[in-house]
């Protein structure tokens, strides 16, 4: 077996857990919405569950905890997912 060598000085990666791929949830006030347009290679099913699953964890740690409601939307010709702040 290979001989681990310890090392001293190397410094920590920075720790990206808590930023939010959608930081737009944060400035969203109660009524606010969003639309997020579908790209080309996007899926409609796959937008929509991966927004509910970044609200819900946005939401729970928040303090009182916030809610969304998310829609398939055709606006303008263009399919997409809107995602309102309910609370």
């Amino acid at each position: 077996m290979e001989t681990l060598k310890i090392e001293k000085g190397i410094p920590l990666p920075t720790d990206t857990r808590g930023d939010t791929k959608y930081p737009v949830f944060s400035n969203m006030e109660v009524g606010d919405s969003v639309f997020f347009p579908l790209t080309e290679e996007d899926n409609p099913k796959r937008m929509k569950n991966r927004l509910a699953q970044a609200t819900r964890t946005y939401g729970k740690k928040q303090t009182p905890e916030k809610h969304f409601i998310i829609r398939y939307r055709l606006e303008n010709e263009i399919s997409g997912v809107r995602v309102w702040r309910k609370d």
